[in-house]
């Protein structure tokens, strides 16, 4: 009976010194409208969000030194800064045809003045959505959770912006979003597959796939090869009176099977639904 005591003893002191996970920040639309700011510039943005991460960086990179930048943080074991740079403006239309305006700061990597690039090297960002008040100031409206993860490779994040602006349209009854085109080169072979940008004023905004868009290998195999291949996704979202809309994705072109033992015509069309539990399209 002691053993059976101590052994459950042991157990419940295990299960209560286990760690807790924290749970994540819930959206708050009111906690949102508190934060003004006076413009969408970049000081006004860094002070508001920013403030006491910032200090001098020196930079020297073209693709760095396009946008406005600062350091961020301090110097890592590997001589590395952040840098944070802010892209142009995207103004865009909600549901409601309300004008909104979305800031992407985006945080790339450098390390002697220059990006730190390679084919696996990464970037971040951090995306924010206004509206402006009558008054001239600006009223924040959703911002990305902490740790979205985004593609990218030779240091800089994947949010093409002439691509989310182009993508920009309804994805849900009060859902406004973007569906922008991403891709990979390797050996040859360009991968490509298309994002989707939820840009909601009830919840945080965040990035999803969508799927694939397409591949060609014309870079390892001549066009008249039996191995070269070729084939595009095209997407169409699907109104209807839904939360989130289904896409529909119509794949044509020559593709190769999953286990590329054999590559097809093909000419079809296949529907994928967002699930809200699993934030995922499938």
């Amino acid at each position: 009976m002691k053993k059976l005591l101590l052994s459950l003893a042991l157990s419940l002191g295990a299960l209560s010194a286990a760690p807790v996970m924290a749970a994540a920040p819930a959206f708050s639309a009111s906690q949102m409208a508190q934060i003004k700011i006076i413009d969408l510039s970049f000081k006004e943005i860094m002070r508001q969000f920013y403030s006491g991460r910032m200090g001098y960086a020196s930079v020297n990179d073209e693709y760095v030194e396009s946008m406005p930048n600062i350091g961020l943080d301090s110097i890592d074991s590997d001589g590395e800064r952040t840098v944070a740079l802010m892209r142009p403006v995207i103004p865009y239309k909600n549901v409601a045809g309300e004008p909104r305006y979305l800031v992407i700061i985006e945080k790339v990597q450098v390390k002697d003045g220059s990006l730190v690039s390679c084919h696996a090297c990464t970037a971040t960002a951090d995306l924010y959505s206004f509206k402006k008040l009558n008054n001239g100031q600006f009223q924040l409206i959703s911002k990305t959770p902490k740790n979205v993860d985004y593609s990218s490779n030779w240091g800089r994040v994947g949010l093409n912006q002439e691509s989310i602006q182009e993508g920009l349209q309804p994805l849900g009854k009060s859902l406004i979003g973007s569906v922008f085109l991403n891709n990979y080169m390797s050996f040859g072979t360009i991968s490509s597959w298309w994002d989707v940008l939820h840009l909601p004023e009830n919840d945080f905004i965040n990035l999803y796939t969508l799927g694939d868009a397409g591949a060609e290998n014309s870079g390892h195999y001549e066009e008249g090869s039996p191995l070269h291949y070729d084939y595009n996704v095209t997407f169409k979202a699907l109104p209807e009176n839904a939360t989130y809309y289904p896409i529909k994705l119509t794949y044509k072109g020559e593709k190769p099977t999953e286990d590329y033992d054999r590559i097809n015509s093909v000419n079809y069309s296949k529907i994928v639904k967002f699930d809200p539990v699993k934030k995922e399209y499938k």
